[in-house]
């Protein structure tokens, strides 16, 4: 009974194993294209105007969702993750102003951890 129970143990050690092996993999993966989407973020403008219009066509398709055309603006939505990445550059010019409150709040409220 002991080798039994101790059998299994071992197995179900070994699919945790296997398991954080995996997660492990998936976090490198994910770090990688993180990377890489920040990279090309950063040299969108420059690929941009050094492309043929058919590849402005492609980056334009990759990075906005539903482009209209209403006169002379161009309307869309940015596809994800660009539309976290630009919501988050707008969250740092808030930051300064979010301090501000906090200072101002701190005196008032006990802090509670």
């Amino acid at each position: 009974m002991f080798n039994n129970k101790l059998k299994e143990y071992k197995e179900k050690q070994a699919e945790i194993r296997d398991e954080m092996a995996r997660y492990d993999q998936a976090d490198e993966k994910f770090y990688i294209t993180a990377n890489t989407v920040l990279k090309m973020a950063q040299k969108a403008l420059k690929i941009f105007n050094s492309s043929e219009v058919p590849e402005k066509r492609q980056l334009l398709n990759f990075l906005l969702h539903n482009p209209t055309l209403k006169g002379e603006n161009l309307e869309f939505t940015l596809k994800p993750p660009f539309d976290t990445m630009a919501f988050a550059n707008t969250c740092s010019e808030r930051l300064p102003l979010l301090d501000e409150v906090r200072t101002s709040f701190s005196s008032y409220a006990p802090i509670i951890l």
